[in-house]
């Protein structure tokens, strides 16, 4: 789902919403000519301009106050209507941000950004289906609302409908090349449908659009250390820490890399720092049980194996042939593995 000012998933938005208010933008580039009529005319779309001000520097109370007499002023404004529920989403408010949508489809059934945002909402509470159900109602009288195509696209992956996710995401770049959310996320519905090239090419073009979101920098890294590329995976997975450090997953995941670039001794501070954050990563436990082994320390990768095992009773026949293989008199060390048997759930 996009929301304004979040994050990787958010940030897409803010500019649908914007997009719908051309109050707003003739307000940004005629400001002495508006404020000098709105003034003189306070009419419905002059208190919408005002929440949409007071709404784009964080008063969303006094925003939602100019929303108010802009819709006593027209209860049928879906402008209006649409930007009181982003403010009352933004406050944690829901219910009333549905009933705004909701209210705005009803007086203006045409009108794309309701129908973008209620779907929005039902994605935050994991109701893909209605999302889908949602967004296809808008797209039906306009196919080629980027943002609708976004979130669908979204939606279906989400429910492993990778095609047609896909085909939604492609529509939304053609109209709209700059929605750059949507080359992340077609992407990763790439990589599901086994098109890494394609997935890497999309990824760069994130990358070099969003340098300093981590999430980016962190699915090149798999893609890289899925095509055994370790080396490449190692530095993409180290910009994706600094970006965001307390990620426990990315810590993981360089180890692993490093690990199979044969740095294993690198890879022993990832997965410490990894497994101080979270103590029941089993992943992490059991790379570190392989780590330890391969470098012949026999009793410190039992130590990690044997935790692993209290962590993850149901694949305790894998912990216990680990351990095994430690306490044979000739053992074998731990040949050149990463792919610990775990399914990782990070």
């Amino acid at each position: 789902m996009t929301r304004a000012m979040a994050g990787i998933k958010n940030f897409a938005k803010m500019r649908a919403w914007l997009e719908a208010q051309p109050v707003l933008y003739v307000f940004c580039s005629l400001f002495p000519f508006c404020f000098f009529m709105s003034a003189c005319n306070r009419s419905p779309e002059y208190y919408l301009e005002r929440g949409n001000r007071l709404a784009l520097s964080g008063r969303a109370g006094d925003s939602i106050e100019m929303y108010n007499k802009s819709i006593l002023l027209n209860e049928r404004y879906p402008e209006a209507l649409t930007s009181r529920g982003m403010v009352y989403e933004k406050l944690g408010d829901r219910q009333k941000a549905k009933y705004d949508y909701e209210r705005a489809i009803s007086v203006a059934p045409a009108y794309a950004p309701a129908y973008n945002n209620l779907a929005a909402l039902y994605m935050d509470v994991g109701d893909y289906k209605e999302a889908v159900k949602r967004l296809s109602t808008v797209l039906e009288f306009n196919p080629a609302y980027a943002y609708a195509l976004l979130n669908r696209g979204m939606a279906r992956y989400m429910l492993s409908d990778y095609n047609g996710a896909m085909s939604d995401l492609s529509k939304a770049i053609e109209s709209d090349p700059k929605l750059e959310l949507a080359y992340y996320r077609r992407a990763l519905c790439s990589d599901r449908l086994g098109y890494q090239s394609a997935a890497l090419s999309d990824l760069d073009l994130f990358i070099s659009a969003n340098p300093g979101v981590a999430a980016g920098w962190f699915e090149r890294g798999r893609l890289k250390y899925n095509k055994k590329d370790y080396s490449g995976a190692v530095e993409d997975f180290k910009k994706a820490v600094e970006l965001n450090p307390g990620a426990a997953a990315y810590l993981y995941w360089r180890a692993m890399a490093l690990t199979a670039a044969g740095r294993c001794e690198e890879a022993l501070p990832d997965l410490e720092l990894a497994l101080k954050m979270a103590p029941v990563y089993v992943q992490a436990w059991l790379l570190k049980g392989d780590i330890y082994a391969r470098m012949k320390t026999p009793d410190y990768a039992r130590e990690s194996y044997s935790k692993a095992l209290e962590i993850d009773p149901d694949n305790a026949r894998l912990y216990k042939a680990r351990i095994a293989v430690l306490s044979r008199p000739a053992a074998v060390p731990v040949k050149n593995r990463t792919d610990n048997g775990v399914k990782d759930r990070s």
